[in-house]
């Protein structure tokens, strides 16, 4: 097949300097050819011939490429005019090291050059191929009626490198569908696990590695139909929060969940009662209180602020992660708010939505939640089953849920409140304000705090009843494969206009062609669209891992779209295609400037404001372009793997999202977990950093371990106090808090004429800072400080989560507290803890067994460790370059029921806090002395509650 190929280079970090040389001659435009014979050799045999090399010569276009199996090499046409002594020949392939070499050509021969390139393949690729060989072996995949993987790596470092690759290891192993490798959202220092797991009729087998080691920590079966006896096995086996996650996304799969659900699961960490109960809610949001348009109220300079509701929150439900994933109200793009409001009568599984008009200056305010107690007891009718027995029962449950889910989700969940009329100083109340604000012509001193979902407040404000609206969707339902020909089509349309308008013809797996598209996020005739990956996929050969398939997270109810894009060596070019789907006629809509298919959407383009109105109007025209243009062109730029997810899950690409990448390095160096120790953040100074915060910290408002009151600038120091970080140990009851202050570097954008190219400019100074790469436009680099560190006990602690008061607020309660060591706190507890076990000696022994294990559900038999386990051979080092300055130093079982042989598994909700491996006789002293002081020393009781 004749092709011309325009490539690029990559990342430093994935070359292998023993073959990096410097080209000395270059290839002239002209009609003369010549031809090269490239031999490729990859380190895994299985890989000849499937993964397709991009070969670039002398950093020039090749003519064409043609692969020969019978000799394992390929004919490489260049021209050949005023080919000197030396060629440059580089070849580029998707979880192998881009290797240089500087060969002579026998100048006057039919073949210029014979050479042969030995591929060695990049560490985390290796890990990759090697647990899904042993996966093969122990599973028999040819055999399987399905199978699907799920893994940690990806963001979680692996000898200080990103773990994508092993990921692309799977993908190229074969017989995995593309879609069926669902990577669990983790932190950089998270260790790297994998699960593979095999359906066969009604039984699931699984095989699982941990911590980055190929030999296997477990193998049989995974299935809710499991014994008791067998789960404590697998439980005992499977060490960490990973047990449960593994289970429940392996029998929520099996139990045909929708692909929407299992994404957004992954990304909260699992499949549990809230996950499911707050897909439910979104869907009868959706039914009775459709957008109707997209407002941006309060918004903080990002277009992309721009959503149809606004999310009211209780951290701790895991409802919260639902309505952030399927609405794309995350925080960083303001559409969060959320504290601990449960004084006011709320609870963590009620969330609260404002659909607001911004022109009329009001909305509605929807609060729904689902019953649990209501559920459980129809599920225990319909079954004669506990949910909350055991751990096996819990995933019965789960699985009678997607049945629900499947028929008539709304069933499943309750409206509260349903109110209109809600007025601009009430929305301001509840979501707050960053600026001063007006009401009736009168300016207010101040911005407003953030109080989220106060019931109290909102209750009183006797708002009039809301009326419902339900949507009829009379289309057809489509069908997995279905949708995965719509991703088929669509490739092979882009395929189409890159070769007519440009006389290109795509190659599979070029490491230099886009194909970005919303689906997966975007709902089509009330269906997920995950599959249309599937068939991008099956035409390119492009992942995820290889940044060359990406999935822009949108709100269900947008458009399917596509954009297509080629990037070129060491150019500000990227030509891109848009297409958008039609379901009335299965067609696309193809997006053209002045009758031009093909666009070229880089500096040029950026710079130009004239052009830049007009695409909007007819190249891309569905109110996404920003969203399109800043992925692209940060594309362009090749920014490391876990940039790269975060621009996806913040839905754009901007200067603001780029604080949150060197606040977690900063973090991670200097606050390193110990065990037993997890982070909380409680957010104050709020914008798009929020959202890189999330994914890379692995923190979340369903996870209970983010909070979010947005606060006025005058309360944050002109916005250089970011939120309060929580160092918090649960053996201990004690925590480290402190104020995380920002502040940003300077880029020189001065060469370029609009707000846009500017914009772009200055992204392009932080990829390459974080990256480590050179940038003469980088005039200073970002600052992240620590400031106010005070040790702090548990009742301090919920003070900080909660949000609910007039003159409340982290950062000033976090000043407000005397300094204390750590040594001190711990010895006042002590000595109130044993005043309190002198005076009532018999409540001692009830106190401690109750809170000896926090990290499970009261009811739990078998010990949840939620560990995180520390000293990990895959936790690698940071591979961000910041400047930082800290003002503070850095903070350094089998159950017993199955140890007597009784067959009890208990049901859990796995907490993101690392448990400890073991505890020594000083560290449980000083657990018993933290449960008990607590209530003497600060006169207010605490029960622990699930995060469910």
């Amino acid at each position: 097949m004749i092709v011309l190929l325009m490539m690029g280079g990559v990342s430093a970090n994935n070359i292998d300097d023993s073959f990096l040389g410097n080209s000395t001659s270059d290839i002239q435009e002209s009609s003369e050819i010549a031809n090269l014979n490239v031999n490729v050799n990859y380190q895994y045999e299985s890989d000849n011939g499937n993964i397709n090399p991009t070969i670039i010569v002398n950093n020039k276009h090749i003519i064409s490429k043609d692969y020969d199996s019978s000799s394992n090499s390929y004919n490489v046409v260049i021209n050949s005019s005023n080919v000197l002594d030396k060629l440059n020949i580089s070849v580029i392939a998707p979880g192998y090291l881009t290797q240089n070499k500087i060969i002579t050509p026998k100048l006057g021969k039919s073949i210029l050059a014979n050479v042969t390139f030995d591929m060695k393949a990049s560490e985390s690729y290796i890990l990759g191929h090697e647990v899904t060989v042993q996966a093969d072996k122990y599973l028999d995949f040819k055999n399987a009626d399905d199978i699907l993987v799920i893994t940690t790596a990806g963001v979680a470092k692996y000898n200080g490198k990103t773990s994508e690759d092993a990921m692309e290891a799977i993908v190229n192993y074969g017989g995995i569908t593309y879609t069926n490798v669902l990577m669990l959202r983790q932190s950089a220092v998270d260790p790297i696990d994998f699960a593979f797991i095999i359906k066969k009729g009604n039984e699931l087998k699984a095989i699982v590695f941990q911590n980055a080691s190929t030999k296997y920590s477990y193998l049989g079966t995974i299935s809710e139909n499991m014994t008791k006896s067998q789960w404590n096995k697998y439980y005992k086996a499977v060490v960490g929060e990973n047990s449960w996650a593994f289970a429940s996304l392996a029998n929520g799969w099996a139990a045909d969940v929708s692909k929407e659900i299992l994404q957004e699961a992954a990304f909260h960490g699992h499949i549990c009662e809230g996950t499911l109960g707050g897909y439910s809610i979104i869907q009868a949001l959706l039914k009775y209180y459709p957008p109707d348009q997209e407002t941006n109220p309060g918004g903080v300079g990002s277009p992309a602020d721009v959503t149809a509701y606004k999310v009211l929150g209780v951290p701790g439900g895991s409802d919260d992660d639902a309505a952030l994933f399927f609405l794309d109200d995350t925080i960083g793009k303001t559409g969060y708010t959320g504290m601990n409001t449960t004084n006011t009568g709320a609870t963590e599984n009620m969330i609260g939505f404002i659909k607001w008009n911004s022109k009329l200056k009001t909305g509605d305010l929807i609060i729904m939640s689902f019953n649990s107690t209501k559920l459980k007891a129809a599920f225990t009718k319909e079954t004669g089953l506990n949910p909350d027995a055991g751990s096996l029962e819990e995933l019965k449950y789960c699985s009678w849920w997607i049945n629900k889910i499947n028929t008539n989700p709304e069933d499943l969940v309750d409206f509260l409140y349903e109110f209109t009329g809600l007025n601009q100083e009430q929305y301001n109340y509840l979501m707050g304000t960053t600026e001063n604000v007006t009401y009736d012509g009168e300016p207010a001193e101040y911005g407003i705090d953030g109080h989220g979902l106060d019931l109290n407040y909102i209750l009183s404000l006797n708002l009039s009843s809301a009326t419902r609206v339900t949507v009829n969707n009379t289309h057809e339902v489509l069908t997995d494969e279905q949708i995965k020909q719509i991703g088929i089509d669509a490739a092979n349309e882009a395929k189409k206009i890159f070769k007519e308008d440009l006389g290109i013809d795509i190659e599979r797996d070029d490491v230099d062609f886009l194909a970005l598209t919303d689906a997966g996020y975007a709902f089509l005739n009330g269906r997920d669209t995950v599959s249309a990956r599937d068939g991008l996929f099956e035409v390119f050969g492009g992942t995820l891992f290889g940044q060359n398939l990406l999935s822009l997270h949108q709100a269900v109810w947008k458009p399917l779209w596509f954009a297509f894009a080629i990037r070129y060596p060491d150019s500000d070019v990227v030509n891109m295609i848009y297409l958008r789907y039609n379901p009335d006629t299965n067609d696309f809509f193809v997006g053209t400037l002045d009758g031009d298919r093909v666009v070229n959407v880089g500096f040029e383009t950026l710079n130009n404001s004239a052009k830049l109105r007009a695409i909007e109007k007819s190249f891309v025209p569905d109110s996404n372009w920003f969203n399109i243009q800043t992925i692209v062109n940060a594309w362009n730029e090749h920014p490391l793997f876990d940039q790269m997810a975060t621009f996806l899950y913040h839905a754009h690409v901007c200067p603001g999202v780029q604080p949150g990448f060197f606040i977690t390095d900063y973090i991670q160096q200097n606050y390193p977990l110990g065990e037993n120790e997890s982070y909380t953040y409680i957010a104050s100074n709020i914008y798009c950093k929020d959202d890189s915060l999330t994914y890379l910290l692995d923190l979340s408002p369903g996870l209970g371990n983010f909070f979010v009151q947005k606060l006025p600038k005058n309360e944050t120091e002109n916005g250089l106090s970011q939120g309060v970080l929580v160092v918090w140990d649960d053996n201990l009851k004690i925590g480290k808090a402190m104020i995380v202050n920002f502040q940003n570097g300077k880029i020189d954008t001065s060469k370029y004429a609009t707000s846009e190219a500017q914009r772009a400019n200055t992204i392009k100074g932080f990829i390459d800072l974080y990256s480590g790469r050179a940038n003469s436009d980088i005039k200073s680099t970002p600052v992240v400080t620590t400031v106010s560190e005070k040790w702090i006990t548990e009742e301090q602690f919920n003070m900080l989560k909660q949000g609910a008061g007039e003159n409340f607020n982290s950062i000033s309660y976090l000043k407000s507290l005397e300094n204390v060591t750590k040594e001190d706190l711990l010895n006042a507890m002590n000595q109130n803890s044993n005043s309190n076990s002198n005076s009532n000696n018999s409540n001692t022994n009830a106190t401690s067994n109750t809170n000896s294990n926090s990290n499970s559900n009261s009811n739990s038999n078998v010990p949840d460790s939620g560990a995180k386990p520390s000293g990990s051979a895959s936790v690698g080092t940071t591979g961000a370059i910041i400047s930082s300055v800290s003002s503070q130093s850095p903070t350094q079982g089998e159950s017993e029921d199955s140890q007597n042989g009784k067959d009890n598994a208990k049901a859990y909700e796995v907490s993101k806090s690392p448990a400890a491996k073991s505890i020594d006789s000083n560290s449980l002293l000083y657990a018993l002395i933290g449960v008990l002081a607590i209530g003497i020393l600060l006169g207010v009781g605490y029960v622990k509650r699930s995060k469910k």
